[in-house]
C-alpha cells in the first residue's frame, strides 16, 4: 500500500483493520479495538482505585505480567 494512502487512513505499523473480501478485491478499512466486556474493565479500574485509596499496592512487576495477559486473553478473543 502506498505511504501516502496509509498516511491519509492512519495506517502505522500495528494498526488494526477490517478486510473484506469483494468480488472485485479486497476491502481494507481502518479498525478500533473496543473491549467486549466494558463493565468488566470498569469494575476492575474501581476496583484497584479503591485499593490505592486504602494505601494498598500491587508490585511493578505484578501489574506488568497481569496486563501483558489481559492483552494476551484480549486479543485472542474472536470478535462476533
Amino acid at each position: 500500500m502506498p505511504s501516502e494512502v496509509r498516511r491519509r487512513y492512519g495506517f502505522n505499523d500495528g494498526s488494526l483493520f477490517i478486510s473484506e473480501e469483494r468480488e472485485d478485491g479486497v476491502l481494507i478499512r481502518p479498525a478500533t479495538a473496543i473491549p467486549t466486556a466494558l463493565e468488566e474493565v470498569r469494575l476492575k479500574i474501581q476496583q484497584g482505585l479503591d485499593e490505592l485509596d486504602q494505601g494498598k499496592g500491587i508490585p511493578g512487576e505484578e501489574v506488568e505480567e497481569e496486563l501483558k495477559a489481559m492483552s494476551k486473553a484480549f486479543r485472542s478473543r474472536k470478535l462476533k
